[in-house]
């Protein structure tokens, strides 16, 4: 029995130790226990803890879902601006390697996918120019609907008829 006695001796040592440095009892077993309150010294989460904790992840998961619809929006945006614009510099490129003769003034509209394509061909008309019938301008404007809003971009370019 003497060995038991020295195990206790040396707990009560250890918690009288632990009360002078005014910390939690020591116990081998890895428990703290609070004397004040042992019913309630057990480790683990409380039922408040747990819900607070609940509470704080639901408004986090709620706030991450909102953004989504934002980042779809800006990037079918995005994706239609980028459309727009391949189709004005397709258009313009192709209209540069026409022959002049081919370029009559006018206006022309063309219907591709779910956007509205329209090509105008003219003569500047600004003060100065020697010659102005050697100018066109060459513009192409595309315009489409967005979240019921209509969207419209507009490319421009100068081409000058070669020497003979």
């Amino acid at each position: 029995m003497k060995g038991t006695d020295t195990v206790q001796r040396i707990r009560q040592l250890r918690n009288a130790q632990c009360a002078m440095r005014d910390e939690k009892p020591f116990n081998p077993q890895g428990e703290i226990r609070n004397p004040k309150y042992p019913l309630y010294s057990k480790p683990g989460f409380s039922l408040v803890e747990l819900i607070i904790s609940m509470g704080i992840l639901a408004i986090g998961l709620v706030a991450a879902v909102r953004v989504f619809p934002i980042g779809l929006r800006a990037s079918r945006k995005a994706e239609m601006r980028s459309r727009a614009t391949m189709m004005i510099q397709r258009r313009l490129e192709s209209l540069k390697l026409e022959k002049w003769e081919r370029l009559i003034e006018g206006e022309t509209t063309v219907e591709e996918d779910d956007m509205t394509m329209t090509t105008s061909i003219y003569t500047p008309q600004i003060e100065g120019l020697v010659d102005p019938g050697r100018l066109r301008v060459l513009e192409v404007e595309v315009q489409w609907m967005q979240a019921d809003r209509p969207q419209t971009m507009r490319g421009l370019t100068y081409i000058r008829r070669p020497p003979s």
